[in-house]
């Protein structure tokens, strides 16, 4: 009895400890050259960097390079599948890989380290994969170019037969290019690197259909994944029009939250671009205001979310109570990127103030409601 109760005791230990282990992602770096490419100094130290939502650099970790070679122990909190990170403290660009549980080896050249070869675990093992294939693409596209070239006459390849000739076997070469990486992520459509990549190199070349069908290949198990958000952000933002969802973009407060537009399904929502520098936006503020108090006590129907394009926080926390505009339930919130805010990109707005008005769905009902006219069709809609 004492055996077995002990037998047990070891295997939940083990278990236990291998489940620690799967959630550290250990980093075993090697230096094919030291030097870096711009000073001629050997490289001393490296930074692991995270890669946010918004695309912000985050720094979580450095180590010392000794002998040319480093080793970094990130562990994995709050963990939701592999993810981008960056290699940073070189003179000329950094190295990307993934970081999930494992041992990730890496071979660099300081002097070129975007050309990092990253091994070890499944994510990284799938992008070197992928790094071929789609250099093999890139290089048949050339070889057919300059197939195409030497088959014609001196001279003719500049006429405008010519270019027109070179543009279209250009264009095969690279529909053929995209079809191959398309069918590599398909047959891997349970992997991060499949939204990831879809979206980064695929979704700009695909019709809308297309792109709706190629995000639903997207492995279930992936749904939560950031990437896999990021992908059905970027496929919704092709086509934003009346009755149709609207983004799921990020938006940090001034109490420190992230939250996000499906954060208040279940509610009208009022979505209001503006910055502490627009007077457009100040003009319109004492409307908003308006609406504010004129449906105070329909909170549970009703938000108003106020995003600023601030870049200086002082700025922008200074005017929410200087425009009386620091009211109970009155979200407030910015990333402080200014123009390139990844909200006001994803949206594609390129002018304030800018108002979306979602329904409970998330479903967007009038863009650019101003005045009076936004009070009373937020005020009509409430009372349906």
């Amino acid at each position: 009895m004492l055996q077995k109760l002990l037998l047990t005791c070891l295997m939940c230990g083990g278990a236990a400890l291998s489940a620690w282990a799967q959630q550290t992602c250990v980093i075993e770096g090697t230096f094919t050259n030291d030097r870096l490419r711009h000073t001629d100094k050997a490289i001393d130290k490296v930074y692991l960097n995270r890669m946010d939502e918004m695309e912000n650099l985050i720094l979580v970790d450095s180590a010392q390079v000794s002998d040319g070679k480093f080793t970094l122990n990130h562990a994995l909190t709050d963990y939701h599948g592999a993810e981008v990170y960056l290699l940073t403290g070189f003179d000329n660009g950094n190295s990307v890989f993934f970081v999930e549980p494992g041992t990730v080896t890496l071979r660099i050249d300081a002097a070129y380290p975007s050309g990092a070869r990253a091994t070890g675990t499944p994510t990284n093992d799938l992008y070197e994969e992928y790094k071929k294939i789609a250099a093999k693409c890139i290089q048949t596209q050339i070889d057919s170019l300059r197939a195409f070239q030497q088959s014609r006459p001196a001279g003719w390849i500049d006429s405008d037969d010519g270019v027109a000739a070179r543009a279209r076997i250009g264009g095969e070469a690279k529909m053929r290019t995209n079809l191959e990486r398309a069918r590599f992520l398909l047959d891997h459509n349970d992997s991060a690197l499949a939204p990831l990549m879809m979206r980064k190199e695929l979704l700009y070349t695909l019709s809308d259909d297309a792109a709706n069908d190629l995000r639903q290949s997207v492995s279930p198990s992936l749904e939560q994944h950031p990437y896999t958000e990021a992908f059905s952000n970027a496929v919704l933002a092709r086509h934003i029009d009346i009755g149709s969802e609207l983004p799921n973009i990020v938006m940090p407060t001034t109490d420190g939250k992230k939250l996000t537009l499906k954060d208040f399904r279940g509610k009208y929502v009022l979505l209001d671009f503006w910055a502490s520098w627009c007077g457009p936006c100040r003009r319109e503020i004492p409307y908003v205001i308006k609406l504010y108090n004129e449906t105070r006590d329909l909170k549970d129907k009703f938000v108003i979310v106020s995003f600023s394009l601030d870049n200086k926080q002082k700025s922008w926390l200074d005017a929410i109570p200087a425009m009386g505009m620091q009211l109970p339930d009155w979200v407030h919130a910015s990333d402080l990127h200014g123009w390139n805010s990844p909200a006001a990109q994803t949206l594609g707005i390129s002018a304030i103030p800018k108002t979306f008005l979602l329904d409970p769905d998330g479903k967007l009902i009038a863009v650019d409601l101003r005045g009076d006219l936004m009070v009373q069709k937020v005020k009509e809609l409430l009372q349906q």
